[in-house]
């Protein structure tokens, strides 16, 4: 009996006993959860630092990414010095020049939403080489033009020219996106702005001596072609190194990512069986999540494309009429018109990446919009109602060149983080720019062949009333900001950096995509297109 009690009580636990396992078994398994975490997070941690790209690797991305459009660059900015020359051997008045200066951004209404988004749906890489034999090609169509000085050859030469140059340019925007991983995007972008910056500046400067190195005045625009064609080769390199990158290091498309769930879902359904090779969407599965992603994009960045619509434009539209407004006003040459207008773009080379490093370390991206808008409104009422010295007037323009695009560059990827849409949406704002340039240039030159003895008066009104009203948008997108966005738009990167690993970012109301937004932002953009084709139709032939 004593044995059988015994026994019993070798099998059957009592109650503290059995308190004591089912505490030993908590504590056993929390010790296994935080083991767990600690492992799941070095694993986060070693995916985060393989992730971090080596120094040399961004450097080199750095370089070919900047590179990609010095060719299209330098070709598009040679055609302002020349305006005279240009108008002189085509035999073309200011309306039929400004529709040769807005060529290029004529196909670049539409093609930037369809070639910015094929680049997040096929690559980078060969978009980025389709765009560099487009510009190319269109270069050299154009330079031929200058041998019979037929305007129609030219013409159709910049409009082939257009079909790479602005796309090429939201490759750059992507590459240097994706190799720096949104950290640092204001340093690089402001370096791809100065070296931009300093193209632009040859263009310019050298245009009229290229005119002049010979008798035949078209070599002008046969240099810019050779350029192109150097920048092509520059490209396929580029291609040849990042394809040869390991698979991690490489962009994901939307078909590749979309074909690898495709694959992922088969070996699940079907495991240890030979699976049918996954073809990728075709060109209707690619314009159906075309139109299925532009409902993902955020309703700020539908509110801030239509508010800039003509913006960009008179910037540029300034950019190609300073020499001739120069020549006009002060009586200059041609050649020092040009040498004084290149001005402009010699302190962006230094002091973009400034502003960047200031956006990354401080912020207040929003408050230099309306800086800018005040820059600008005074360099027009200098240049075009003052006697005031033309460099004067070109000094502080390099500094509304600075100022002028990088807000919104370092602004967007951070109004759309996410890599599969930046491309696209980088082709809305590009082609709402294109469309902006296009009917801001036919304004301008119509509103100087109106003007009594073709003066520009009337366009420089036109330039500051709009600039006027952008500095007032600057002002309401700072408002905007800290109440939809949490303030990333003028907090530093650190700050936000450190935000966003405490889960404070996640869910911004400003990052919410909106179906009532979109539909007007197409609208609104689709309206754009059309009148930026009849004004460019109706004035061109």
């Amino acid at each position: 009996m004593a044995s059988k009690t015994s026994s019993t009580t070798d099998v059957v636990d009592t109650p503290a006993q059995v308190g004591q396992t089912l505490e030993a078994d908590e504590k056993a398994a929390a010790a296994a959860t935080v083991a767990a975490a600690d492992s799941q997070s070095q694993s986060d941690n070693t995916s985060e630092i393989v992730r971090d790209f080596p120094w040399q690797w961004k450097a080199i991305a750095l370089c070919s990414g900047i590179a990609l459009s010095w060719g299209s660059s330098f070709s598009e900015n040679t055609l302002g010095p020349l305006k005279s020359t240009l108008k002189k051997e085509l035999d073309i008045d200011n309306v039929k020049y400004g529709a040769l200066g807005s060529a290029t951004s004529l196909v670049n209404t539409l093609l930037p939403i369809i070639g910015g988004y094929g680049l997040d749906y096929y690559g980078v890489e060969w978009g980025s080489l389709v765009c560099s034999v487009a510009v190319f090609l269109g270069a050299i169509i154009s330079a031929a033009g200058t041998n019979q000085s037929t305007f129609g050859l030219v013409l159709g030469g910049r409009v082939v020219m257009g079909f790479g140059s602005t796309v090429i340019e939201t490759c750059t925007s992507k590459i240097l996106a994706h190799w720096f991983q949104h950290r640092g995007l204001g340093l690089v972008y402001g370096l791809d702005l100065a070296v931009g910056k300093l193209v632009v500046l040859i263009a310019k400067a050298t245009a009229v001596p290229m005119r002049d190195a010979s008798s035949f005045w078209g070599w002008a625009l046969w240099i810019p072609a050779i350029i192109c064609f150097a920048n092509l080769v520059q490209n396929i390199h580029y291609v040849w190194w990042a394809r040869s990158r390991p698979e991690w290091a490489q962009m994901m498309t939307t078909s590749r990512r979309r074909a690898l769930e495709a694959k992922q879902e088969q070996e699940l359904r079907n495991p240890g069986q030979e699976h049918t090779k996954i073809k990728g969407p075709g060109f209707a599965g690619f314009l159906t999540a075309l139109w299925k992603i532009c409902f993902h994009v955020p309703r700020l960045f539908w509110l801030v494309l239509v508010t800039q619509i003509l913006q960009a434009g008179v910037v540029g539209g300034f950019n190609g009429l300073n020499a001739d407004i120069i020549s006009l006003t002060r009586g200059s040459t041609a050649q020092i018109a040009g040498y004084t207008s290149s001005v402009q773009q010699v302190i962006p080379v230094i002091c973009a990446p400034l502003l960047g490093t200031f956006f990354d370390f401080f912020g207040h991206r929003m408050f230099f919009v309306s800086l800018t808008s005040a820059v600008w409104i005074l360099v027009y009422c200098l240049i075009g109602f003052t006697k005031v010295h033309a460099l004067a007037g070109m000094i502080i323009a390099s500094f509304g060149s600075t100022m002028n695009a990088l807000p919104f560059l370092v602004s967007i990827p951070l109004l759309v983080p996410n890599q599969e849409e930046l491309g696209l949406v980088f082709g809305f704002w590009k082609a709402s720019n294109n469309c902006g340039s296009v009917i801001v240039d036919m304004i301008a030159g119509r509103l100087q062949d109106i003007t009594p003895n073709q003066t520009y008066e009337r366009v420089i009104i036109f330039f500051v009333c709009v600039k006027g009203l952008e500095f007032c948008l600057g002002l309401f997108y700072g408002v905007l900001d800290r109440k939809y966005l949490g303030g990333i738009l003028t907090m530093s990167e650190r700050k936000r950096l450190v935000l966003e690993k405490q889960g404070k970012l996640e869910d911004l109301p400003g990052r919410r995509p909106s179906k009532k937004m979109t539909y007007t932002g197409l609208a609104i953009l689709f309206c754009l297109v059309v009148i930026a084709w009849v004004l460019f139709i109706k004035y061109s032939l």
